[in-house]
């Protein structure tokens, strides 16, 4: 077994959650959902290198990052060690720019990125491989989302979100992606849901997709101003479709054309708050190869 002396930088792209379904839970109360799901040219980026010393994480941006984006990542790499008996140390350096508690699935972003270039280097060193099923199986273990960022392209998920079947989705719109810097847990958001019937809130549709977020009326009684953003998304001009992604807080326009995208960045930086995130871009399908060289 040879040890192969490289750095991997690799992305981890944003999750967007075109539209989310709370269809049930199970006994143990974690919920089914039905969700489609695309991924931005927003992502994270992670450089991976052999440590002769103990596991260190360093944010180039940040050195105090959120503790859950540590607490996620020592966790993939310690389960994936573990699983294949791979005794080996890891320098990790990461880069945030998917902001943290927006509903964008940055965690899990890099988490499933981080699978992805263990893999790769494990790959290289060791005659029994590891393959995206490894990775897949591993992945839910650490979180519902890992699973669909592994894939990183257009996909519908279901059951808890480790179900994952491919979809298609036009190439060619503009994301607009705004993040009121309001972050709000996830398990509070379900808790409420239980606790109250919600009726879902059609807002519009996207293509031939129905664009319905069952948590909406949930995280609009929590936090009003999302309803506030959706109401300034709504009114820009010539928008196709607009929502909230996942659970909160960051919400979406899409738009057909460049033009149109910058006419409503002009509005929005007019009414805009200084704490507010805005990205706009693309979509793409990135898949298995995440690699920087």
């Amino acid at each position: 077994m040879k040890q192969i002396n490289q750095t991997l930088t690799l992305f981890a792209p944003a999750k967007l959650n075109l539209n989310l379904e709370v269809i049930g839970k199970d006994t143990d109360n974690f919920h089914f959902i039905k969700s489609q799901v695309c991924f931005l040219k927003l992502y994270d980026i992670i450089t991976l290198r052999f440590n002769k010393n103990s596991l260190i994480l360093v944010d180039k941006k940040n050195s105090k990052f959120c503790l859950d984006e540590e607490t996620i990542l020592k966790k993939t790499i310690t389960t994936f060690k573990k699983r294949f008996d791979w005794r080996k140390n890891f320098k990790i350096t990461l880069t945030k720019n998917i902001p943290i508690g927006a509903g964008l699935g940055g965690g899990s972003a890099d988490a499933a990125s981080l699978l992805l270039g263990l893999r790769k280097i494990y790959n290289q060193e060791n005659k029994n491989k590891v393959t995206i099923n490894n990775l897949l199986t591993i992945g839910k273990d650490i979180g519902s989302d890992v699973p669909a960022c592994i894939y990183s392209r257009s996909l519908i998920a279901t059951g808890k979100g480790e179900n994952i079947s491919m979809c298609s989705m036009p190439n060619n719109k503009h994301f607009l992606i705004l993040f009121p810097g309001i972050s709000i847990s996830t398990r509070s958001i379900f808790q409420n849901f239980d606790k109250k019937k919600y009726n879902d809130i059609f807002v519009n549709s996207f293509e031939s997709i129905k664009v319905i977020n069952s948590l909406l009326p949930v995280v609009s009684c929590i936090e009003p101003k999302i309803k506030q953003i959706l109401s300034i998304l709504k009114s820009l001009n010539n928008v196709q479709s607009y929502g909230m992604t996942g659970s909160g807080s960051a919400c979406y326009a899409i738009f057909n054309n460049i033009n149109d995208l910058k006419n409503a960045l002009r509005m929005i930086k007019i009414r805009r708050k200084n704490d507010w995130f805005i990205w706009y871009g693309k979509k793409k399908e990135f898949g298995f190869n995440r690699f920087l060289y």
